[in-house]
């Protein structure tokens, strides 16, 4: 055997042993990429934001069935997965703010819109919410407008609702009976919340659902990313939530 062919004999197990290593090392590397990727995946969703689907009519016309929102949960508290209550609380939503809680009746989670916050006292008189004896700004929008353009004048209409400079608006049926519910105040560390589909929202009018502690709510509304019910809806992607 000539001197070459000996050192290309030497060298085989030298050279094997070297490209295991630099797979070994590539596998290093993919597997902490990948990793890190999960764990920055999970800060996401358990600490910042999260997906919501809206299911039901009660948050119409703000919210429709099929919608998709952003969730931005860092804002009230930590709320892990699969619990009942947030671990730690250190914010408060405004009033006009669309929030997602667990519901104290069924533990599922609600969309509603913040309509009173600690100290404040809610009543509604014939349809009309007062908060602190003053009554939330109204201004009669017109018939509810159908997805596909058409109205329905004779059972449904849609009213703008406003707490300052907030404004949103609100559906109600023409047919049933007004609304009314005695004054209630609202205690520390829970809010009193409402569907913006006034004759189709189980909320904090009734006595099973009632105020919401702090510790239920999982975070506020920003946009809709996703909208389907049928078909997409193109007009509603990345509406932000009034």
């Amino acid at each position: 055997m000539s001197r070459k062919a000996k050192e290309r004999a030497a060298e085989g197990p030298i050279a094997a042993a070297a490209s295991s290593a630099d797979r070994w090392e590539r596998h290093k590397s993919n597997a902490k990429t990948i990793g890190g990727a999960v764990l920055l995946a999970l800060f996401i969703r358990v600490l910042l934001f999260e997906a919501f689907e809206i299911d039901g009519p009660s948050m119409e016309p703000t919210l429709l069935n099929g919608d998709r929102v952003v969730v931005a949960k860092y804002m009230y508290g930590l709320f892990l997965p699969f619990t009942n209550e947030a671990v730690a609380s250190w914010g408060m939503p405004s009033p006009g703010d669309v929030v997602i809680v667990r519901s104290p009746l069924d533990n599922i989670d609600i969309v509603k819109r913040v309509i009173g916050v600690p100290g404040d006292v809610i009543e509604i008189r014939d349809d009309v919410v007062f908060r602190n004896d003053e009554p939330l700004q109204v201004r009669i929008v017109g018939p509810c407008r159908s997805e596909d353009g058409g109205h329905d004048y004779d059972s449904c209409e849609w009213v703008e609702e406003s707490i300052g400079s907030r404004h949103w608006q609100t559906s109600r049926s023409r047919l049933s009976v007004p609304n009314t519910m005695e004054a209630m105040e609202v205690p520390a560390g829970h809010i009193f919340v409402m569907g913006d589909h006034r004759d189709r929202s189980n909320d904090s009018r009734n006595p099973r659902v009632g105020m919401i502690p702090i510790q239920r709510v999982k975070g506020r509304a920003l946009a809709i990313y996703w909208s389907w019910e049928g078909g997409t809806r193109w007009d509603r992607i990345f509406d932000g939530v009034h």
